[in-house]
């Protein structure tokens, strides 16, 4: 039973985790928002989380028993739940691999106690399914902190702002703009969900199309909340035989997995080739880049596995050969740290800012220190002066009692003396005020010169961009020319296609002709023949006298002329198709 109260003991991990999730189902709890709850309503909240992790005993009972009060703010909730519910999966040692399943869970559960304020907009873009899962990267990345009316909330700092921002322009296939996102997130000193979702919505997903923005979405969340180191094809060699065949693999950081989707039978089949398709990763395992070699598969690399197990791989190009290696080289380094992978990088990277912030912090305090110095050196200065002004008179009242003629020469020398003396403190001063001067331009110039930097690679960026443009420009130019060049060469087509046609029916008439001609002529020739094989009864002479003779109409040139193509338009068929046509002809003669 817990009595004591929160503080001193280290929080286990899975708390860590569930906390920010956590603290938006107490504030659900929360309709007064007076950051205190009842134990009954927490009573229930704690009997569904002992539920989801198989807690063998009632530890919703024990909740009466911690602390005296009947409400209990966030904080003395979480150090319940953790001591008393959750130390019951975790030990604050146990890697996340094995509590992946239960963080998971406890956030969807958490996420549907508190959703009702975040799918209640005006205009959402972002649907259901994408603004739960933003909202486990928000909880992934977030921190929590007194708001101005002293209450606890959770909120996300500009810098993990910016690297989901990122990653999510990324994904959308556009150009990330950091300067941008600081002059918008300059206003914002902290991002709530709600404010987190509204800028988001309102800035970057506005004209963005709802497939490419969960497609997105899922992408963002296989990264910071799936752990995927790397996902991409690679060449995996068969347990039996020499063989390479060709999957979709992806490294978190406890193991190599298959994407967990359903198997198509092709993808099955390769499963039982290659083997199954989770490879653990342990401290112990190292992996091996091989040097490519003759008739033999490039870009390969090995896995030696804890129990001395090789996996043998190969990438599609050299480059994604060092991803995949590098990829490794993180997913084994990080296989038993009980933090996600992207986790332990938010706090690296909360660290350095902190740092980068202290820093910063120590060179104002430093520039400060010197004004005040050179400030109180001129006071000193000009005490002095005052001082120095003060002792003159006092010369002066003393040596009134001299004589006038040494009081003139006395006079003068004094004078003499004061003006080199503001000479000197004129010249040093003009010195100090030099020196700043040259500070301040050393300062300028630099700000100057990453000004000119910045404006440069913004035209660089503009001039390809107009590159661009104008490449996609003369191509659909030169798409338009072959469009149509392509429909007057099918004009072209069809006209011949036509002429054949024409010339084929014009073949066959004459060919038609040619047969008509050939059975007149072989029908003329058997009618002679009969009539020679007849004895004529009397004889005359056929032949006309030389008178009737040229009395005898001529043929024209044409028909002459007509007949002769004809004959050789006849003798060109005849040769193409055999000698059928020509062997009749000669037994009919």
């Amino acid at each position: 039973m817990l009595t004591c109260s929160p503080g001193s003991p280290a929080m286990a991990t899975l708390g860590q985790l569930v906390a920010n999730s956590l603290w938006f189902a107490f504030d659900a709890l929360d309709h007064q928002k007076t950051g205190v709850v009842t134990k009954s309503q927490l009573k229930v909240l704690t009997q569904n989380v002992g539920v989801l992790l198989k807690v063998d005993r009632r530890v919703e009972n024990c909740i009466e028993d911690y602390l005296s009060s009947k409400q209990l703010t966030f904080e003395q909730y979480l150090y319940f739940l953790t001591h008393e519910v959750l130390a019951e999966v975790d030990d604050g040692a146990t890697p996340y691999k094995d509590l992946k399943l239960h963080h998971d869970i406890l956030e969807n559960t958490f996420w549907l106690l508190g959703r009702t304020a975040f799918l209640q907009r005006d205009t959402p873009v972002f649907s259901e399914d994408s603004v739960y899962k933003l909202f486990r990267i928000f909880c992934l990345l977030a921190d929590r902190s007194p708001s101005r009316k002293g209450l606890l909330q959770v909120t996300l700092n500009v810098q993990e702002m910016s690297e989901v921002t990122r990653y999510l322009v990324t994904a959308l296939g556009r150009e990330w703009d950091c300067h941008d996102f600081h002059q918008l997130a300059s206003i914002i000193s902290c991002f709530t969900f709600p404010v987190f979702l509204t800028f988001l919505e309102g800035r970057y997903a506005q004209d963005a199309e709802v497939p490419a923005l969960h497609q997105a979405v899922n992408g963002i969340y296989n990264s910071f909340i799936g752990q995927v180191l790397k996902r991409g094809k690679v060449y995996q060699r068969a347990w039996w035989a020499p063989v390479w065949v060709s999957r979709e693999l992806e490294i978190v950081p406890w193991a190599v997995t298959a994407p967990s989707q359903k198997l198509s039978p092709k993808a099955a089949a390769v499963a039982i080739v290659v083997g199954k398709a989770e490879v653990p990763l342990t401290p112990s395992a190292t992996v091996h880049s091989i040097p490519d070699e003759p008739d033999a598969r490039n870009c390969r690399f090995t896995i030696c596995l804890e129990s001395n197990k090789l996996v043998q791989l190969a990438a599609t190009d050299h480059r994604s050969k060092s991803e995949w290696l590098r990829a490794l080289d993180t997913a084994i380094q990080y296989s038993t740290d009980p933090m996600p992978y992207q986790s332990i990088l938010s706090a690296i990277r909360k660290s350095e800012h902190a740092e980068e912030e202290a820093r910063e912090t120590a060179e104002r305090i430093r520039r400060a220190s010197q004004a005040d110095i050179i400030e109180n050196t001129q006071a000193e200065l000009m005490a002095e002066k005052l001082a120095r002004a003060e002792a003159e008179a006092a010369a002066k009242q003393e040596a009134a009692a001299r004589q006038e003629e040494e009081k003139r020469v006395t006079e003068l020398q004094k004078l003499r003396l004061q003006l080199e003396t503001l000479l000197e403190e004129e010249t040093q001063a003009k010195r100090d005020e030099e020196i700043v001067r040259n500070l301040q331009a050393r300062v300028l110039s630099e700000e100057w010169e990453k000004r000119e930097e910045l404006e440069r690679l913004q035209a660089e960026q503009r001039r390809m961009l107009d590159e661009e443009k104008k490449k996609r420009q003369a191509f659909e130019v030169l798409q338009e020319e072959k469009d149509s060049q392509l429909r007057e060469a099918e004009k072209r087509l069809r006209k011949l296609e036509a002429d054949r046609l024409r010339l084929d029916r014009e073949l066959r008439s004459a060919r038609e002709k040619i047969v008509m001609s050939e059975r007149g002529k072989e029908l003329l020739e058997a009618k002679m023949k009969v009539k020679e094989r007849t004895p004529p009864v009397r004889t005359y002479s056929l032949r006309p006298i030389r008178k009737e003779r040229g009395s005898t109409p001529m043929r024209s040139s044409s028909f002459n002329a007509h007949a002769a193509r004809l004959f050789k338009f006849r003798s060109k068929t005849e040769d193409s198709n055999g000698n059928e046509n020509s062997n009749g002809t000669v037994e009919s003669v």
